[in-house]
């Protein structure tokens, strides 16, 4: 049977038997009769499918045609008559085979709207092999399958695009990090007092803590601040209205104001740049009495150690509260930086945790210092470190704090024998020696010891039972145990 259909022109029967064309909208099955009975809806599947398929269960290709934008379409013009077997990989041909099953079984249960999905990869001579997802439905004139698949490779493409796109986004984001490291320890620890502010708002967008000590706050207390109230107006005239002024000129001598809270005359070096399109100055204060620093000759050097030292510096408030650390201590503690160990509880890095700081605090309130304390600190990483650390009570200020002197000694402990305690009991222990067995000797010397620790411990704590039970790693009973063996307990507590 021939027809003048649209649909038959181009390859038919008589030359191959099996109907494809080029344009896209021809689309027969075997013999001439036309697999569509309109060329608009075969139109239809060309636009809607890269590749469409009609197969045989057994997986023989009977026709077979490419959209118009496919990259296959020449390859497509061959594929009429030839396995599916061959087209594809081996994994992807049984994949096939048990999708195209599942859809025969719903067909035999009477099922008119069986379909499936499958991704099948085809092999390729000229190029990589491809990924081409389709959608498997059952022609019942035809008996065969017709797949209507989708080139996976422009979505292939477009998420290495997006993965290309992350990983430069990724790298871009790691270098900002580097870059804020770098500002942010500049900040820190340059001795010069350095303010950022923004010239529309007025607000404080950045100050290191050199320049925040001048005005004798915290630096997160003056972030977001009005910085021209933190100095007194001259003739009227707010500080950055001053700034504002001499922005035009060159050659800008400093301009000297006063602080508002402590009345310091103050040279301001400012320099107005822009960034994100934000205008911003960079002011660099000096104290004209007494350096960049603030405190002339003497708080410099005091900064230098207290940033250089060898040994950890830590101030705390009244209540034990970390407010500034030295660099050492960071490298005691294992910490990342300052901003971590700032505003949290010296107890936490103490091995025994409230008790070791309630002995710092209360010896230190009390005598306004502590000469030497032997205790452990915590890592960040739960090590323990020992430590000799020395108490100082700053109380002659209206926020007393507490000054910590804190040294490593975990690496000479091994090797160290306290002296004091062998010079007081050698001589002691020598005459027991030729009238008395080894074994009471040395039971002798561990009482001696033993009743040291206690009397310190308690001491320490000013009888606090509880705490120095704890600082001895002992229970309140054994203590008490242990106090009446040495005579320690009055009559009314026994």
């Amino acid at each position: 049977m021939t027809s003048d259909n649209p649909l038959n022109r181009g390859y038919g029967a008589s030359e191959r038997g099996h109907d494809v064309t080029r344009d896209g909208t021809n689309f027969s099955s075997t013999g001439s009769r036309p697999l569509f009975g309109s060329a608009l809806l075969s139109g239809i599947v060309a636009s809607a499918a890269d590749l469409s398929l009609v197969v045989a269960p057994d997986g023989l290709i009977r026709s077979a045609m490419g959209g118009q934008d496919s990259r296959s379409f020449e390859q497509v013009a061959n594929w009429p008559g030839r396995s599916l077997s061959d087209l594809v990989d081996t994994e992807s041909f049984q994949k096939f085979q048990k999708r195209s099953g599942e859809v025969l079984d719903h067909v035999s249960r009477g099922a008119t709207d069986a379909f499936n999905w499958v991704e099948l990869v085809h092999l390729s001579q000229t190029e990589d092999n491809y990924p081409v997802r389709y959608s498997l439905h059952w022609l019942e004139d035809e008996k065969a399958l017709l797949m209507l698949g989708r080139d996976q490779r422009p979505v292939i493409e477009m998420q290495q695009q997006i993965l290309n796109a992350q990983v430069a986004l990724e790298r871009d984001y790691e270098a900002q990090r580097e870059m804020d490291t770098r500002y942010r320890l500049l900040m820190d620890f340059t001795s010069d007092c350095i303010a950022i502010v923004a010239m529309g708002s007025g607000r404080v967008v950045d100050i290191n803590h050199h320049a925040a000590t001048l005005f004798g706050k915290a630096r997160a207390d003056l972030l977001g601040t009005d910085f021209s109230r933190l100095f007194m107006p001259v003739d009227g005239e707010t500080l950055l209205n001053r700034i504002a002024a001499a922005m035009p000129r060159t050659g800008v001598e400093p301009i000297t104001v006063q602080t508002h809270r402590d009345r310091l005359e103050v040279r301001v070096h400012a320099r107005v740049f822009r960034a994100s399109g934000e205008r911003l100055v960079l002011c660099r204060l000096i104290s004209s009495d007494h350096g960049a620093g603030g405190g002339g000759p003497l708080a410099e050097d005091l900064d230098q150690l207290f940033y250089k030292g060898v040994d950890a510096i830590v101030f705390t408030d009244k209540d034990g509260v970390i407010v500034a650390a030295s660099e050492a201590f960071l490298n005691i503690t294992d910490s990342v930086g300052v901003e971590s160990v700032r505003g949290r509880s010296m107890g936490d890095f103490l091995a025994r945790g409230a008790i070791d700081l309630k002995v710092l605090l209360d010896n230190a309130r009390r005598a306004g210092h502590l000469r030497s304390y032997a205790t452990k600190l915590v890592t960040d990483f739960d090590a323990q470190v020992s430590v000799e650390m020395s108490a100082s009570w700053l109380g002659d200020r209206s926020d007393p704090r507490l000054a910590l002197i804190i040294r490593d000694t975990s690496s000479s402990l091994s090797m160290r024998s306290d002296l004091s305690l062998a010079e007081e009991n050698v001589r002691g222990v020598m005459e027991l020696v030729g009238s008395t067995a080894l074994k009471d000797i040395v039971a002798e010397t561990t009482n001696v010891v033993e009743r040291i620790c206690i009397e310190t411990a308690i001491e320490l704590t000013r009888n606090n039972r509880v705490a120095a039970a704890e600082m001895l790693g002992l229970s309140r009973q054994s203590l008490y145990v242990k106090l009446r063996k040495h005579g320690l307990l009055s009559r009314e507590e026994e």
